[in-house]
């Protein structure tokens, strides 16, 4: 099998099965309800921040793989769960705090999601057809 064809494979794969997106998702709420005390420093300052975006824009491509035509809807949700973890995060007994530059971060890899599924995937899968 050519390594254009095991990639397509695997979006092909991606696309069918929205319990990987599911997982994804939760992987994101066990990750931002993880301790804070429990969590190493971080080797750069602001490395959170690019953990936030990449976790997000993670979780922007592999719902739009499962639903893409519905961008508007992906986008809206990953910027409301988002929003949604830091309330959780101030309310419960977890060492964490509300960020608003956590919410920035998110917001950022949604749209970085968004651009990277529109752009280089969609892109790449058109070429192939």
């Amino acid at each position: 099998m050519r390594p254009a064809n095991s990639f397509q494979a695997f979006l092909s794969f991606l696309s069918k099965k929205n319990w990987i997106a599911i997982c994804w998702t939760l992987l994101i709420l066990v990750a931002c309800s993880w301790p804070g005390k429990d969590i190493p420093d971080a080797p750069v300052t602001g490395f959170d921040k690019l953990v936030h975006a990449g976790l997000f824009g993670g979780f922007t491509v592999l719902w739009l793989l499962v639903y893409p035509q519905k961008s508007v809807m992906v986008i809206l949700a990953g910027i409301a769960y988002g929003v949604g973890i830091e309330f959780y995060q101030e309310i419960m007994p977890l060492d964490r705090t509300f960020d608003l530059f956590d919410i920035v971060a998110d917001t950022i890899g949604v749209f970085l999601g968004f651009g990277f599924k529109a752009i280089v995937l969609d892109r790449y899968l058109q070429r192939l057809y």
